[in-house]
């Protein structure tokens, strides 16, 4: 069943169903209850709380080298820091993609070839956990794009966060 709202008369609109007749009249306020946005209704990832306390390393591969990063190194004190300020710092709320395309990847720079992998081990409730994140090119406004695990979101995060996840 499809309902079509139609010209406001007064205090209602016009309504038909499934497009026929006859055409009804309802009150203005039916449709308060209808207006939302794609932001309103859409369920984004979740995102893990890590920190210097519970990162337990990172590895970022890029352009088919990798570097790691490893809280047992001493040696890595203030890496791990910047990187896991960077990786708490994350929030995901700016979406760029609701539900991106294979295709469509390219033109965010998350294509196997172009992306960054950045994999994250850290604890959580005294369990090893994984966070995969994909690093993309920059929007028009300086953000990255990203994308988290095996989702199909694509969102943007600022430049100055992604450079603390990346040690740069």
């Amino acid at each position: 069943m499809t309902a079509q709202f139609g010209d406001l008369t007064g205090d209602y609109y016009y309504v038909s169903v499934n497009g026929g007749e006859p055409v009804y009249t309802v009150s203005s306020s039916v449709i308060d209850g209808l207006g939302y946005t794609l932001d309103d209704m859409a369920v984004l990832d979740d995102y893990p709380a890590i920190g210097s306390g519970n990162l337990v390393s990172e590895s970022i591969t890029q352009n088919g080298e990798t570097t790691t990063y490893d809280s047992e190194n001493e040696d890595q004190d203030e890496d791990i820091a910047a990187v896991a300020g960077g990786l708490g710092a994350v929030t995901l709320s700016d979406v760029a993609d609701y539900s991106v395309a294979d295709e469509d990847l390219a033109g965010f720079g998350l294509d196997e070839t172009s992306r960054i992998t950045v994999e994250a081990v850290y604890t959580e409730e005294g369990e090893e956990k994984t966070l995969t994140l994909y690093i993309g090119s920059e929007d028009e406004s300086g953000n990255r794009y990203v994308m988290i695990n095996d989702s199909r979101i694509v969102y943007r995060i600022s430049e100055e966060i992604c450079q603390n996840i990346l040690n740069c």
